[in-house]
């Protein structure tokens, strides 16, 4: 099973000690160069389809990660650090590609989770990813995007202009899916505070996501329930030919309704 050796792996993250040491760096703040835009590098160390799955921790990946760049630093550093110290840019790159890690990882679980549960053939690499495909699912002849979104306590409904059929030409379907990494507790406060009608649905759907769709491991990482990847699937089964966008909001009504049944 790759998704539970992955599974003790992410148990494994000491969250609470990276929250503390690198969430205060906000310095790389930039538009990387294609160059030290890290995708390739966590593909290559934590994607592990066929693979042995061993995976490095953060401070190990960081290093790895440091040394193999070590050129294209040094063009960035001069370009928009002149003058600071080694300490200062090193910080800096460590909190932003372990913001940008995290993320990742969190995708990567339901993707293997679909290996593990669904039949539908998945190709996932990070020249897709660089393209803002996630994961691409193959049905009937037809492409089809997995988009993993993060949603938060705002009011974020899908926003389809993030995706152009001109763009993705070639596909067929774009499936947004959703996630949030706040406590069913918080929305179930929510709930009861919000004066709003579409507000009060907005925080009933997150609570029945984070409560019925996903779970916290130990140490607080968020990932997903299996149950998630398989009822996706069976909606893009039923997808409509001529429809190119499905946003979050519409993958999770049909996820959840798929539970009661």
């Amino acid at each position: 099973m790759k998704t539970k050796n992955f599974e003790s792996f992410l148990r494994s993250i000491p969250l609470d000690k990276y929250r503390d040491e690198l969430m205060k760096y906000k310095l790389v703040e930039q538009d990387l160069p294609k160059d030290l835009i890290p995708l390739n590098d966590i593909f290559k160390y934590y994607w592990k389809e066929g693979k042995s799955a061993e995976f490095p921790n953060y401070d190990e990946f960081f290093e790895l990660w440091w040394k193999e760049h070590l050129l294209p630093l040094d063009t960035f550093k001069r370009q928009y650090f002149w003058g600071c110290s080694h300490d200062f840019v090193y910080n800096g790159f460590k909190a932003r590609i372990y913001r940008t890690l995290i993320s990742v990882l969190t995708q990567f679980h339901f993707m293997y989770l679909w290996l593990d549960n669904c039949e539908l053939p998945l190709s996932v690499g990070w020249e897709l990813d660089i393209k803002g495909i996630d994961g691409l699912i193959t049905h009937n002849e037809e492409k089809i995007i997995l988009s993993i979104k993060k949603i938060t306590q705002r009011r974020e409904a899908g926003d389809s202009g993030r995706f152009s059929s001109k763009q993705y030409s070639g596909y067929q379907h774009i499936v947004e899916i959703a996630y949030s990494i706040d406590e069913p507790s918080d929305f179930k406060d929510m709930i009861s505070r919000a004066k709003k009608d579409d507000t009060r649905a907005l925080y009933s759907i997150l609570y029945q996501l984070t409560s019925k769709l996903q779970r916290k491991l130990s140490n607080g990482f968020t990932i997903f329930d299996p149950n998630y990847p398989i009822a996706v699937e069976s909606f893009i089964k039923e997808i409509k030919s001529n429809k190119f966008f499905t946003d979050w909001d519409e993958t999770l009504d049909y996820c959840l309704n798929s539970l009661k049944t």
